[in-house]
């Protein structure tokens, strides 16, 4: 335990830094902060006031629109950087290197998944401190422990799948097509761009396969005014714990070191 404790300053030294060089790539400002936030005011200033079927009511579109797109926040942050990231490292000899130090790997591991989680989070709080005042989205107190936990566990689940698929990719130059090629065909049946309500039948069951279907669905349902109860939905939380298992089940048997 006195261990743990005296590793506990290294390791925040670690995820702060990474936290810095995010916000130091244009890249990741743009996808995780800056795109879905013009994607936003856009859209939900297109819209006004009206309303969409999703979640299996009749909703305001920003109420819809908002976590939804933040889920594409988190998306960019703990996925689609992971896989580009940790595949550049690795090209570049860094993992190389750094397996070289006494810096223990799972701390600097650690530090790039961490790090991800907390720069999506912050950008989906972005998101609602703007959609809120200017596009009138409501939060519900009793939601609320479902949406925190949502999105926590959502994140892990994201940041594990992007670790498996860095592991996966042979080089840097291939990691953002696989990444956007895994993502942007599934996030259209996932309900990030449209409600889901009236969709066929077949294209409901593929999109139950993928994890990011029950992520936009939990964190969506914990949005939906009129909601009754606390909005944890077991059946989307096991979906995200068994995927995030795979996830890990592959990035520790196919992790590589070097290029």
């Amino acid at each position: 335990m006195s261990a743990l404790a005296a590793e506990l300053p290294l390791a925040g030294k670690w995820v702060t830094g990474r936290i810095k060089m995010t916000a130091r790539n244009p890249r990741a400002l743009v996808f995780t902060f800056a795109f879905p936030l013009i994607l936003i005011v856009l859209f939900s200033a297109l819209n006004g006031n009206a309303k969409v079927d999703a979640y299996g009511e009749h909703i305001r579109f920003a109420q819809f629109y908002t976590p939804a797109i933040a889920i594409f926040s988190l998306v960019a942050a703990c996925y689609t950087s992971l896989v580009l990231g940790i595949a550049t490292a690795r090209d570049q000899g860094l993992l190389k290197r750094v397996r070289g130090t006494p810096l223990p790997m799972g701390m600097y591991l650690g530090s790039w998944v961490v790090g991800a989680a907390a720069t999506g989070i912050g950008a989906i709080l972005l998101l609602f401190v703007v959609a809120i005042p200017a596009f009138g989205v409501d939060i519900y107190a009793r939601t609320l422990p479902a949406a925190i936990v949502t999105l926590l566990l959502g994140a892990a689940c994201l940041a594990s799948l992007g670790v498996a698929v860095a592991s996966l990719v042979k080089s840097a130059d291939q990691a953002m097509p696989v990444a956007q090629l895994t993502f942007l065909p599934v996030s259209f049946i996932s309900g990030i761009w449209f409600p889901l309500d009236g969709a066929p039948d077949w294209l409901i069951h593929v999109a139950h396969f993928f994890p990011l279907y029950h992520i936009v669905n939990a964190f969506g349902s914990c949005f939906v005014p009129g909601q009754s109860g606390s909005a944890f939905n077991a059946s989307d939380l096991t979906a995200m714990v068994i995927w995030t298992a795979v996830g890990l089940f592959v990035a520790v048997r196919r992790f590589r070191w070097e290029p």
